[in-house]
């Protein structure tokens, strides 16, 4: 009897998770805020007293560009995570209520066909 290999460790993308997580997690604190309209209005002033140059305006978009991207993709990424752990609870609910009908338990992984049929079964 062979027994089933242990899963290897994800180490990188288990870094990467909690960068994402942390990230998710600053990008919606007070602090984040505040920071933010203070580098805008430093920025600004900045902006103000060095006449706009070409540089400072490649800074501010560059800037502000892969900032909005690292924040994007962190919220995506905990999305992600909260929807499958809510899903995940809610299948162990249907399995454990007697007489629920165990056909919607990983519905969002069906087709849009099966989804909309067993939806119109349940309508009736």
């Amino acid at each position: 009897m062979t027994r089933p290999e242990p899963e290897k460790p994800h180490y990188v993308r288990d870094q990467f998770s909690a960068a994402a997580h942390a990230l998710a997690g600053i990008a919606g604190s007070a602090w984040a805020s505040g920071i933010s309209m203070l580098a805008v209005a430093t920025l600004l002033i900045s902006g103000l007293v060095t006449g706009f140059p070409t540089a400072w305006h490649s800074l501010v978009y560059a800037t502000g560009s892969i900032v909005s991207l690292l924040v994007l993709f962190s919220i995506q990424h905990m999305t992600n995570r909260q929807t499958k752990a809510i899903l995940l609870k809610l299948d162990e609910l249907v399995e454990s209520v007697d007489g629920a009908d165990n056909d919607v338990i990983a519905m969002e992984e069906r087709d849009l066909a099966d989804q909309e049929h067993i939806r119109r079964r349940h309508q009736r």
